[in-house]
């Protein structure tokens, strides 16, 4: 079990923190594009802690403002869109590249472990992303995956097109996938809590208290995962 922090603690403090930051030069709303599932987030960033400590170097897919690069030293982080990498170089000391995860402009065998966090399902084409990462990690490298399970998260309170969505996962579907690519499935965890896409009008419930209290009391009754969050280790062999 990966989770330290309260949820609501921690959404509200991460709140705070964004909305001290200067974002004016931001084009889209950090403050919906960063608020999703609290306890996902708790969860994979507490098994990126976990192996980033022991990785020589660490890769960011899609790290936004730099949330995950702030407790890394030794990571660097890649995204698509300027304003959030503009934010990022305010708030963190590790290096951001502006990259396309279909190219990505590393050497073979540079990262340890690479963090890929709601960005699969965003992408064109997911196996070219694969075979990326496959040849940016280094053999035995570790790579975590989270994205929403298609068979919970969307259906329930919007469209997947409305969220960018182009490709969308079960965790079977995601394994076969990660297998065909060399990937060894280590662990499979993923969050308790309904994933509420920023572009909902329910998506002020991840940071209501009640919203989560409730689900962890419907847990105990039905415990669900509503997003999959996998770690997997390249055997390059394959």
């Amino acid at each position: 079990m990966f989770l330290i922090m309260d949820p609501y603690e921690w959404v509200t403090s991460d709140y705070k923190l964004r909305k001290n930051r200067d974002l004016e030069e931001m084009q889209i709303d950090i403050n919906k594009a960063t608020s999703a599932n609290a306890y996902s987030w708790i969860i994979k960033g507490n098994i990126t802690m976990k192996f980033a400590q022991y990785s020589e170097r660490v890769l960011d897919v899609g790290c936004g403002w730099g949330r995950e690069l702030s407790r890394i030293k030794n990571a660097v982080g890649i995204d698509f869109t300027l304003p959030f990498l503009k934010t990022a170089k305010n708030y963190v000391k590790n290096d951001v590249v502006l990259a396309d995860a279909h190219h990505l402009p590393f050497t073979s065998d540079s990262f340890d472990f690479v963090v890929v966090s709601e960005v699969i399902e965003h992408l064109t084409d997911v196996m070219k992303v694969l075979d990326e990462l496959k040849r940016v990690l280094k053999p035995k490298g570790k790579l975590l995956i989270q994205t929403p399970d298609k068979k919970l998260t969307l259906s329930i309170f919007i469209s997947p097109e409305k969220c960018g969505h182009v490709h969308e996962f079960t965790f079977p579907e995601l394994k076969n996938l990660l297998e065909a690519f060399g990937f060894k499935i280590l662990q499979r965890t993923g969050s308790t809590i309904p994933y509420i896409p920023s572009t909902s009008k329910f998506e002020k419930l991840n940071s209501n208290k009640l919203f989560f209290s409730f689900w962890k009391f419907m847990n105990k009754i039905i415990p669900l995962k509503w997003d999959i969050i996998v770690l997997s280790e390249l055997d390059k062999k394959t």
